[in-house]
């Protein structure tokens, strides 16, 4: 019980984090949400690496849902012609954004574990 908790605590700010690292336009900073949620409440690598993927494929998914809702076809328009400018569809462009937002959430975390156990160790 106290694990899974703790997960949906590192869920949740990954989340949060991601969310808002994601309107500055650079996806490498949503490593920092992963980093920042598991350097304070994680233990385990794969539980952590899970937690946060989940928080950020959430969160580029609520991203991409609320500025859809704000601003209408316009941001899915945006992302086909991205896709058309690097020879991909736009599915996949979509699809790739979600990838990408998640694994560096994963990277994150990862670092953030491992500081963790160095931090805990001394």
């Amino acid at each position: 019980m106290r694990d899974l908790l703790r997960y949906s605590i590192v869920f949740l700010i990954t989340l949060a984090l991601s969310y808002a690292l994601l309107y500055t336009g650079i996806w490498a900073l949503t490593t920092i949400a992963g980093l920042v949620a598991t350097v304070t409440f994680s233990r385990e690598y794969l539980k952590a690496a899970i937690s946060s993927f989940i928080g950020g494929i959430t969160s580029s998914g609520l991203f991409l849902y609320l500025n859809y809702a704000v601003f209408g076809g316009p941001v899915l328009e945006v992302a086909y012609y991205a896709g058309a400018v690097a020879g991909i569809p736009g599915y996949t462009f979509l699809l790739l954004t979600f990838l990408l937002t998640g694994i560096y959430c994963v990277i994150g975390s990862i670092i953030g574990v491992f500081v963790r156990k160095i931090i805990h160790k001394h």
